[in-house]
């Protein structure tokens, strides 16, 4: 009799979240131990990232900054794309740290199952276009996701909280520095409260252009 192949339980996986959304934190840990979880888990952290993009991108356009469909196909689309694979990025960064520097146990696939769980908060980015609380939602997306995921993290493996925290950091800011760096006034590769960086880098370059003109004029006066 052949095996049954894993599939996406929608009902398990709506339980879950739910559970997440009450702070369960027994979640990871049942995760863990859930193969079969691995699919479900990869599609929260996309999901997720897809919403936080789109909240962005709402932000972009009821802001009225233009170009609204390139910050679609750069933000939304690759952006999430970018995001998602820095995310990955920053699994393994977190998992060689463990592994290898501090000589922890720790199953690579057992974190990706977990923190793609702990990814669910970067959903909340979908609300980034509510006018005055936008970079507030956008910064708690993020800070709930970096949490969730030093949880996740300790779900998987004996090593103590601190080491755990260094690992989790390590890999964070490889995805939030390189995030930053993809976003500037001409280029919007990066989803969610990262797209807030290019209107102030337009801002400041027409405060450049603004004040060479002004030293340009009484150097010729």
């Amino acid at each position: 009799m052949m095996p049954m192949q894993p599939r996406l339980d929608l009902a398990i996986l709506a339980d879950r979240l739910q559970r997440l959304l009450r702070l369960d934190t027994t979640v990871f840990e049942e995760v863990r131990q859930d193969p079969a979880a691995t699919i479900p888990s990869v599609l929260v952290a996309v999901a997720a990232t897809a919403l936080a993009g789109l909240g962005g991108w709402i932000w972009w356009i009821v802001q009225d900054f233009g170009d609204s469909g390139k910050v679609l196909v750069q933000s939304v689309i690759l952006g999430s794309i970018f995001s998602v694979a820095l995310w990955i990025v920053w699994l393994l960064v977190a998992w060689v740290i463990l592994t290898q520097l501090f000589r922890e146990e720790a199953d690579w696939q057992q974190m990706l199952r977990t923190m793609g769980m702990a990814a669910a908060p970067l959903a909340l980015s979908v609300a980034l276009f509510i006018p005055g609380i936008d970079f507030g939602v956008g910064l708690a997306s993020v800070a709930l996701f970096f949490g969730l995921t030093a949880i996740a993290i300790q779900a998987v493996t004996p090593a103590n909280p601190a080491r755990v925290l260094v690992a989790n950091l390590a890999g964070f800011a490889v995805w939030a520095i390189v995030l930053g760096l993809l976003v500037s006034s001409d280029d919007y590769l990066a989803p969610g409260v990262f797209l807030f960086d290019a209107p102030s880098e337009i801002l400041s370059e027409i405060a450049d252009i603004t004040n060479f003109d002004i030293d340009f004029g009484d150097l010729s006066q």
